[in-house]
């Protein structure tokens, strides 16, 4: 599922920084509020969704 986006930081609290994450993404993958996702920082940063034990696959 290619997407390209663009979103703006907004801070959270004293410290902190959020952005949104794409309605189109969040429904691809079946994700709720209380769902957990990765975020990979290499270089670049990757978002990905964080699989539940009960869905992984044997």
């Amino acid at each position: 599922m290619p997407l390209l986006v663009e979103r703006k930081l907004f801070k959270i609290g004293e410290g902190g920084f959020a952005v949104t994450l794409p309605k189109a993404w969040i429904n691809y993958h079946r994700l709720k509020p209380g769902d957990t996702v990765e975020i990979v920082v290499d270089g670049d940063i990757i978002i990905r969704v964080k699989v539940k034990p009960e869905e992984k696959l044997i």
